[in-house]
C-alpha cells in the first residue's frame, strides 16, 4: 500500500491511491504467491526436521537393540558383604567360585615426632620417602617451618601419589601421617625413608611404617590371582569386581541377564518405532505438509514389513534340539502390533516368558549372525549391504556362489572381498584355511535391517538432507525472486504516483484557467 503523507486526487476529485494500488494488485499478488511458497518451503523444512528427529531416535535405538538393549547384564554375589560386582554387555553369561584370603591396601607412616601445637616450629628440612616400587619423592624445606607447611608440601609437590594429614592423636599432640594414593605392595612405604635437618626434638621419630601396603590376593575357580587394587577389572572380561572383605570360605559370582533392563530397553525400542511412524504419517498423510511424499510412504510401509514379517534367514540360527523350529519374528515373543495404525505394543509377561525360555534365540531375532561348516572361515563384515542369506565360498579358489550366482572374490591375507562394483561389495570374510565348499548362513537381524533403513534417511548423506537441499536451493532463487519482485512493485508505484500527480497538476492548472475565464 501507499505510505507517507498525500492528498489523493485534490483537483480531479479521484482517490490516485486507490487507483495506483488497484493497477499494483496483479504484481503484488505474484509477490504473495512467492510468500506462501517461502511459507511452504519452511513448513517443509520443519517437517523433515521432526521427521529426522524421530528417525534418527529410531536409528540410534535400533543400533543398541543387539548389543547395548539385549547385553544387559547383572552380576550377583553370594556375600555383598565380601564383594559386588558389575557387568557390562561384553561379559559372558557365567558363574565362578571365588574365595578371597587379603584385601590389596595403602602404605601409610607418621614422619616426626608429635608436637603439641600445630603452629610449633619443626625447623627446615629434608622429607624423603621410598617404596617398594622403587618410586622416591624427596622435598625440602628451607625455611623454619611447621608440620602443617610440611604436610602442605609433600600434597602440593606430590599430591597424585602421596596424601598427607595432620591428626590429633592425644588432647594437645598432633601427628603426621603420610599415605600412598594406590594399594599394594609396590606401594609400601619402607624403613629407608629418611628425614634430615628437622628440629631435634621432631626428627627423632623418623619415618615410621604404621601399615603396609599389600595386594590383595584371591582364587578365581580354584586359580590363584593377584592384583594391586581391590578393583578388579582385568579379569574377567566385561566384569569388574570390588573386593570388600576376606572369605570365610568360597563364595560364587553370577553373570546373568537383566531382563528388567532388557525389557525397558526394548519398550523404549517400541516407542521409538511408533513415534517414528506417527511422525510419518503425521508429515506425508492426506493432511501433512508433506502429503503424498512416496519416498515417506514407502519408509513407513517397509518398517512395517520389518517389524510384522519373520526374519529373514533366521532359521538356521533358531532351531531347537528337538528339530522343532524356534522363534522367526518378535510377534512370537511379546510385540503386538495394531491392525489399524501399525503401531507397536509389548507384553510384558510374553517378552519375559521368551527371554527366561529361550533367551538367544529373542537376541538372534534382533541381533542376527552367522554360521560356518568350516571354524576357520567366517564372516566378519556387512559394511551397510543388510545381506541375509546363504553364501558357499571356494576359499582355495577366491569364489562366492549366492542364489546360483558365481562371483569372483578379491584376496588381502586372510581377508575376502567381492570386487568393487558387484551388488555384495563391502562384505567380508576371513578364511585361513583353503576349502573348496564352505557353507556360511547370515541372518541380518531386525535392528541391523532397521538401522540401516534408517540410515538411508537420516545420514548426512541421506534422503532427508538431500530433500532440504533441494528446499533451501529454491527458498535462495525464491528469496532472490522476491526482493528483485518487490523492488519492481515499488518503482512501479513510484512511477504511477508521478503519472498522476502530473495529471493532477494538469486538472488543477485547466481549473484556474476555466475560473479566469469564467471572471471575464
Amino acid at each position: 500500500m501507499a505510505s507517507g503523507v498525500g492528498f489523493s486526487g485534490l483537483a480531479s476529485g479521484l482517490d490516485t491511491d486507490l487507483l495506483i494500488e488497484s493497477l499494483l494488485t496483479t504484481k503484488q499478488k505474484r509477490v504473495d504467491n512467492v510468500k506462501k511458497t517461502l511459507d511452504n518451503i519452511d513448513e517443509q523444512k520443519t517437517a523433515l526436521k521432526d521427521i529426522k528427529r524421530v528417525l534418527s531416535t529410531l536409528n540410534k535405538t535400533a543400533a543398541d537393540l543387539g548389543s547395548v538393549i539385549l547385553g544387559n547384564k547383572d552380576a550377583s554375589s553370594t556375600d555383598s558383604d565380601a564383594f559386588t560386582a558389575t557387568a557390562d554387555s561384553d561379559a559372558s553369561l557365567a558363574s565362578y567360585d571365588l574365595e578371597i584370603s587379603n584385601l590389596a591396601q595403602k602404605s601409610v607412616a607418621t614422619v616426626g615426632n608429635t608436637v603439641s601445637s600445630t603452629s610449633d616450629s619443626i625447623g627446615a628440612g629434608t622429607l624423603t620417602m621410598n617404596l617398594a616400587g622403587g618410586d622416591s619423592f624427596s622435598l625440602t624445606l628451607s625455611t623454619d617451618s611447621t608440620i602443617l607447611d610440611l604436610r602442605d608440601e609433600i600434597n602440593e609437590q606430590y599430591g597424585e601419589s602421596l596424601g598427607a594429614s595432620v591428626i590429633e592423636t592425644s588432647p594437645g599432640q598432633f601427628q603426621l601421617l603420610v599415605s600412598t594414593k594406590e594399594m599394594g605392595e609396590d606401594q609400601n612405604i619402607l624403613a629407608s625413608s629418611s628425614m634430615s635437618g628437622f628440629n631435634t626434638s621432631f626428627l627423632g621419630g623418623g619415618v615410621t611404617n604404621t601399615q603396609a601396603g599389600e595386594n590383595s590376593e584371591f582364587t578365581l575357580d580354584g586359580i590363584s590371582i593377584v592384583r594391586e587394587t581391590n578393583e578388579i577389572t582385568d579379569l574377567i572380561e566385561g566384569v569388574t569386581l570390588n573386593l570388600k572383605a576376606e572369605t570365610t570360605g568360597v563364595e560364587s559370582l553370577a553373570v546373568t541377564s537383566n531382563k528388567e533392563e532388557i525389557i525397558k530397553g526394548l519398550e523404549e525400542f517400541a516407542a521409538n518405532y511408533n513415534d517414528a511412524l506417527k511422525m510419518i504419517e503425521k508429515q506425508s498423510g492426506s493432511e501433512g505438509v508433506l502429503a503424498g511424499d512416496s519416498s515417506l510412504r514407502s519408509l513407513k510401509m517397509e518398517l512395517q514389513n520389518m517389524i510384522s514379517g519373520s526374519i529373514p534367514n533366521i532359521s538356521p540360527f533358531n532351531v531347537r534340539d528337538n528339530g522343532e523350529m524356534g522363534y522367526t519374528a518378535i510377534s512370537q515373543v511379546g510385540f503386538k502390533t495394531d491392525q489399524r495404525t501399525g503401531e507397536l505394543s509389548v507384553d510384558k509377561e510374553g517378552l519375559e516368558e521368551a527371554l527366561t525360555d529361550n533367551f538367544t534365540e529373542v537376541e538372534n531375532l534382533f541381533k542376527g549372525g552367522s554360521l560356518s561348516t568350516n571354524p576357520n572361515v567366517s564372516f566378519i563384515s556387512n559394511r551397510g549391504k543388510g545381506f541375509s542369506g546363504t553364501v558357499v565360498l571356494d576359499t582355495l579358489n577366491n569364489t562366492a556362489t549366492i542364489d546360483g550366482q558365481l562371483h569372483n572374490l578379491t584376496r588381502d591375507g586372510d581377508v575376502l572381498s567381492f570386487a568393487e562394483g558387484s551388488p555384495y561389495e563391502g562384505m567380508l570374510f576371513m578364511a585361513s584355511v583353503a576349502d573348496t565348499h564352505v557353507t556360511l548362513e547370515i541372518s541380518q537381524g531386525l535392528g541391523s535391517m532397521l538401522e540401516e533403513k534408517t540410515d538411508a534417511f537420516v545420514s548426512f548423506s541421506g534422503i532427508l538432507n538431500d530433500r532440504k537441499g533441494t528446499l533451501d536451493e529454491q527458498e535462495d532463487r525464491l528469496n532472490d525472486r522476491l526482493i528483485s519482485m518487490k523492488e519492481t512493485v515499488a518503482n512501479e508505484r513510484t512511477r504511477l504516483t508521478m503519472v498522476f500527480a502530473k495529471a493532477e497538476q494538469a486538472i488543477s492548472q485547466l481549473q484556474g484557467l476555466q475560473n479566469s475565464l469564467n471572471s471575464l
